[in-house]
Formats: C-alpha cells, sequence, structure tokens
C-alpha cells in the first residue's frame, strides 16, 4: 500500500525559503530511497495543496482524490514496477513564502519523480521552480497565469501541463448566454446594469476584467469591479446595500472561497434584489452546499473546466470517491486523480517515471478522453484545448439542492429555471 504523507508549510520568506525550509518543519520525511535517485522500491509523488486556510475545502479534496487513484494504481502493481508513495505539502494560505518551501521540498528530493495540483499559489510563480529543477508539475488552475509564463518560451517550460485549458470562456460564456436568454424570452432583462465584485487575487480580478470588457461590449453598465480582500470576509452588508441601491438585473461574486461564497449568498437571500445572482468557482466545491443550504436555490454559476455528468469516466470517479470517503466529489478531487492517473499512464508507456524529460514530452502529446472532456494540449501555452470537442466551459443552476448542468446542451441535466426571488 502507499504511505500517504502530510508535510505543513513553513513561513520562510520568498528569498530564503529555500534555504531555510529544512529550519522551519518542513524536512521531507525519510524514505528507504530518498538518497537513491528512485532506485529503491517506491517512487514518490507529491501534491501542493491547501490543507489549511481559507482553501481547505480543497485542499481536503485534492488530498483525497490523489489518494484515490494512488491506492487504486499500487493495487493494480504501481508504475514502472514501483509503489507509489504520495506526500502531501499544506501550502495554507497560498503564501509566495508557503508555495515556494512546498516546491523546494519536493525538487529537492531525488525519490520525486512528479508534482501535482489543482492550484497552489495565485500567480503559479511555482512553475518555474519545478522547471529549473528539471520536475514534471501537473496542474489544473489559474490558466492564464500559467499561460502568461509558459507563452513567452513554451521550449523552456517542457515538463509542466494544465489539463485545464484558457479561462477565456469565463469571459464570453455567460454574456452570450444572458443574451440568448433575453433574445428568445427565456430571461427577459429588465435593464442592463451588472454589479461585481472580485477578490483581490490573480484568478478573480482576471475574470472581472474579462466580464466587465464583455459586457460593455454588448452595452451593459457595469457597476465595479468593487475588489474585497483576499481572505476571510464575514459581512458582505456594505456591498449588498449598494447592490440594492443599484438595482441591477445581474449581481456577480467572483470570490471564490467557499466561505466567502456562501456567505454572501446567505445574505443576499435576506433582501434580494430582482437579479440574476451569479458566483465563480465555489459553488463547484461540496462544502458550498452544506453552508448555503437553500439560500443557494437557483444560483448560478460556471466552470472553465468540470466533471462532465453521465459519462462514464466521470460516474465510475464519483462512486469511487463516495464509497472510500463518504463525501462527494468536487472539481478538485476529479482534477488530481485524472492528473495523476494521466501522469502514470504516460510514465508507464515511458518505462521509466524518473525518466523526468521523456515523460514531460509524452504528456505533451497526450490526446486522451477523461472525465472533464478530451484533453489535448496547446503546445504555444500548455494549456489544455478549450471547445465543445475537448474541455468545454459549462453552465451550472442549483436546482432542487442539486448543482445541475444546463449548457452546453449536449451535456445538459435540465433546463434553466428562473429565480423564484425574481417571480
Amino acid at each position: 500500500m502507499s504511505k500517504h504523507k502530510i508535510v505543513r508549510g513553513g513561513v520562510a520568506s520568498l528569498a530564503t525559503a529555500t534555504l531555510l525550509f529544512t529550519a522551519v518543519g518542513c524536512s521531507v520525511p525519510e524514505t528507504s530511497d530518498s538518497d537513491s535517485g528512485g532506485s529503491g522500491e517506491t517512487v514518490k509523488i507529491g501534491v501542493l495543496a491547501p490543507m489549511t486556510g481559507p482553501g481547505s475545502a480543497d485542499g481536503v479534496q485534492m488530498k483525497q482524490g490523489a489518494e484515490l487513484i494512488v491506492d487504486e494504481l499500487n493495487k493494480a502493481g504501481g508504475v514502472g514496477g514501483k509503489q507509489i508513495d504520495l506526500e502531501v505539502y499544506d501550502v495554507k494560505d497560498q503564501s509566495a513564502d508557503a508555495v515556494s518551501a512546498g516546491a523546494t521540498s519536493f525538487t529537492s528530493d531525488s525519490a520525486m519523480a512528479a508534482a501535482f495540483t489543482a492550484y497552489a499559489s495565485s500567480s503559479n510563480f511555482e512553475i518555474d521552480i519545478f522547471s529549473e529543477a528539471g520536475m514534471p508539475y501537473i496542474l489544473g488552475g489559474n490558466t492564464a497565469q500559467t499561460q502568461g509564463i509558459v507563452e513567452k518560451d513554451p521550449d523552456a517550460y517542457p515538463l509542466t501541463w494544465s489539463v485545464a485549458p484558457s479561462y477565456g470562456g469565463y469571459n464570453t460564456d455567460l454574456p452570450d448566454r444572458l443574451d440568448a436568454w433575453d433574445e428568445d424570452g427565456t430571461f427577459p432583462l429588465r435593464n442592463r446594469t451588472a454589479y461585481l465584485i472580485s477578490s483581490d487575487n490573480p484568478f478573480s480580478n482576471g475574470i472581472a476584467d474579462g466580464l466587465t470588457e464583455n459586457l460593455t461590449k454588448r452595452g451593459w453598465d457595469v457597476i465595479g469591479p468593487e475588489v474585497v480582500p483576499f481572505g476571510d470576509v464575514d459581512d458582505w452588508n456594505a456591498q449588498l446595500g449598494k447592490i440594492r441601491q443599484a438595482d441591477p438585473s445581474l449581481v456577480l461574486n467572483l470570490d471564490y472561497q467557499v466561505a466567502n461564497a456562501a456567505k454572501f449568498v446567505t445574505q443576499f437571500q435576506q433582501n434580494p434584489t430582482d437579479s440574476l445572482l451569479f458566483s465563480q468557482y465555489a459553488p463547484s466545491v461540496p462544502e458550498f452546499m452544506e453552508l448555503a443550504g437553500a439560500d443557494a436555490e437557483d444560483l448560478l454559476f460556471n466552470l472553465a473546466i468540470s466533471p462532465l455528468p453521465g459519462t462514464e469516466k466521470t460516474d465510475k470517479i464519483l462512486e469511487q470517491y463516495q464509497e472510500k470517503f463518504g463525501e462527494e466529489a468536487g472539481l478538485s478531487a476529479v482534477l488530481l486523480y485524472e492528473e495523476i492517473r494521466l501522469w502514470a499512464q504516460v510514465a508507464e508507456d515511458v518505462g521509466d517515471p524518473f525518466d523526468k524529460e521523456a515523460v514531460g514530452a509524452a504528456f505533451g502529446e497526450l490526446e486522451e478522453d477523461v472525465a472533464f472532456g478530451a484533453v489535448k494540449f496547446d503546445h504555444d501555452t500548455h494549456l489544455a484545448l478549450s471547445g465543445d470537442e475537448y474541455v468545454p466551459t459549462v453552465t451550472f443552476q442549483v436546482q432542487d439542492g442539486k448543482r445541475l448542468l444546463i449548457a452546453p446542451e449536449k451535456y445538459a441535466q435540465t433546463e434553466f429555471r428562473v429565480p423564484a426571488w425574481t417571480e
């Protein structure tokens, strides 16, 4: 069986994290082949995950998704004749210090074959740490940041690949859908005013910029984005007061942290405006539904990458995850499962999981059906290709306590429902 370890993140400064991480409680636990360059009976892989802090709900999902596939692979014989030893490093609040220390912990371990995450930092700066160390780094979040790093010199990042596509769909999908609903009478817009809230991080602010641009092009008056600090936000009454004064047809909250987003929805429902309510990413995390409860009814959200319900691959993962952990799998769990599965498949084909250059090159040539579509990579950005034939942007609405996919039609489970508070 695999050994699953969690290493807690340190607090060294970015400039000194490389030198100091062993002095602040971040040393790598000893293993039988830690100095062997992979000559022992196990091969180590690492996961960067926010096990504590605001992103802990996702972090737990990352860890458990990784555990699910590692145990499955080990029961089938491992990879390259070696059992897989999983190590999870807690990047806490996603600070540069913690992420840098985690990345350095993995790259300094000669028994570590590859590293994975759904997201670790908000800027993906750690890509350079892994690239300079020659370690495969497979990730699934903050694709605008990945693209910004890689596209300047794609050949410098042969071992970095994002199974998630461009977030361009976030900029256009909702505005396009609103126009269609207005035109066909599904949801006639009483005005074209939108109130936009963002969180002070690259992911949220990048989407805010794209939505502002695309809504404005379509004749919307966009108020905001009003940017709230990245971290815990307990009281949304100041923002909600401004929203009630503006009386928009559309309210968007791009704070993706689960507790924050759930509190916003709950406080909005205490005195809702006659508006569609859209939340970014957070509703996809199972914990959100527990926190928001009935207040989440008719809430909209979309994802540039999502497990596609009803497909054989998705159903298999979801069923196994539920059976093993007694809870629902979210996007982060499925991302880690598929990332590690694809890496193991490639490493097995190469014949040696420690031939990192060959594994990285082969990973970039993958064309594989996965739980969230079909993965094929753009070699200019190292992102998965987007689109209905590859990895589609999908829109969900909470209906009767369930998050149901309403678009695109190819994958839809149901149709859009007019929110009860607007009728």
